[in-house]
């Protein structure tokens, strides 16, 4: 049962990991598509980002999947 368990507690940590890592690689094809079309740095893109999903009330990932959705759409 011990075994069990251990192996339960690894698989939820590596399913976040994962979920962690495409949400970092969607935040940073979000920032790219800003810097991009804006002409801003890193820096500038992740606030914009922030700012936006605070004005909106929603995450940032979530903000950041729907502009790397709709530029796909636009390409």
């Amino acid at each position: 049962i011990t075994r069990f368990h251990m192996f339960q507690r690894m698989r939820a940590e590596l399913a976040a990991t994962k979920l962690a890592l495409e949400e970092r690689k969607t935040l940073d094809r979000a920032k790219g598509i800003l810097m991009k079309a804006r002409g801003i740095d890193e820096d500038a893109a992740y606030a914009l980002l922030r700012k936006t999903a605070m004005d909106q009330g929603r995450k940032v990932i979530d903000v950041a999947q729907a502009l790397v959705m709709a530029a796909g759409l636009l390409a």
